[in-house]
């Protein structure tokens, strides 16, 4: 599960967890005697103005991002070395917005390319740590986890605001679990966990915490502890919270709880995408375990095996290496024998009394 972390964090909608930045221009000295800093200073300014708000996303934020990548590419920035820092920079964040906005791979394999060696370049610069926020989802796009591991603890290391930590802390806990270190992911969730539960109180905070439950179960699932998995995501799906939502011209409040944001396709992603549906298996398996109806539990028990056999079936077709396979696969056939075991005792409850 990702969610996207906000510059002006993921997974936002989209969770506030990148520090703002100023720029610094060059002195009027410098501007004076050098045009050509001058030019490059402008045309970041003008680059800088069409970027629209970062959880904006219609027709005119996308039209805006072309433009700067227009004016970018007009000026001759194709992200080569020995090309002005801050405005690669640019261009590289200009590209993964737009592959966000267009869902082009291409265009997050450009951003990285770029952005990778200009950060390496100036990691102190203007720019730098909300640039290593763009490059860390081009890594999560494009399934380059160790990559993006290392990207989120450069980023993560900069970060002094605890609330601006629990989204990357989630994101990077997910990298670990992919990569199979599932002592790190278990660490990291526990401590996005307790972040949350230190600055309770606001609706980001209630939706961060809910998704990081979720985490912590696949992660313990994976680790071969499946009650405790079933455990944590019931406590996820349990988790509630109000928020106030606008209809009109009137506002009202509405109940909100963990189950219903690990469905949120919206504001919350997965690289592959199969991978929610194993988080949703948790989640039917622990209503199955809570139910004291036999067909309610049937019902339940045949959603996580649907889940989880969808896991299957698309993670076997791919060429990677999936290492929980194995384990989705017995997890599969658990909730396949619990389900027809529900369905046995739910068959003979219906026996009329007096009846052989």
């Amino acid at each position: 599960m990702r969610r996207a972390v906000a510059l002006g964090a993921g997974l936002v909608a989209f969770a506030a967890s990148s520090p703002g930045h100023a720029d610094t221009p060059p002195n009027l000295w410098e501007l004076a005697r050098d045009p050509v800093a001058r030019a490059r200073w402008d045309l970041h300014v003008r680059v800088e103005r069409l970027m629209p708000p970062y959880a904006e996303a219609n027709p005119d934020a996308e039209l805006r991002l072309e433009a700067a990548r227009g004016l970018l590419e007009d000026a001759g920035i194709d992200g080569s070395r020995g090309q002005d820092v801050r405005l690669r920079l640019d261009l590289g964040t200009v590209y993964e917005r737009l592959a966000r906005s267009q869902h082009r791979a291409d265009l997050h394999a450009k951003a990285a390319d770029i952005l990778a060696p200009a950060i390496d370049e100036a990691p102190d610069g203007d720019g730098a740590t909300s640039a290593l926020s763009e490059l860390v989802y081009a890594y999560v796009r494009l399934g380059r986890p160790r990559e993006e591991l290392a990207a989120w603890r450069r980023y993560i290391a900069q970060l002094v605001d605890d609330r601006a930590r629990i989204v990357p802390l989630i994101n990077m806990g997910e990298a670990e679990m992919r990569l199979g270190l599932l002592d790190d992911a278990l660490a990291t969730f526990r401590q996005a966990i307790r972040l949350c539960e230190e600055l309770s109180g606001s609706t980001p905070v209630n939706s961060t915490y809910a998704l990081a439950l979720w985490d912590l179960a696949v992660a313990q699932d994976r680790a071969s502890d499946s009650g405790t998995a079933v455990k944590t995501a019931a406590r996820a799906r349990a988790w509630t919270w109000s928020e106030v939502v606008t209809y009109g011209q009137r506002m009202t409040t509405r109940t909100v709880s963990g189950w219903d944001v690990i469905r949120d396709d919206e504001d919350v992603f997965f690289v592959p995408e199969w991978e929610r549906d194993w988080y949703l298996a948790l989640g039917y398996a622990a209503e199955a375990r809570a139910s004291a109806d036999p067909r309610e539990a049937a019902r339940s028990w045949g959603e996580a095996e649907r889940h989880w056999d969808t896991y299957v079936t698309r993670s076997a077709a791919t060429d990677g290496h999936d290492p929980w396979l194995a384990i989705a696969r017995v997890r599969r056939d658990r909730a396949r024998a619990a389900r027809e075991a529900a369905e046995r005792l739910a068959a003979r409850s219906r026996v009329p009394a007096g009846l052989p």
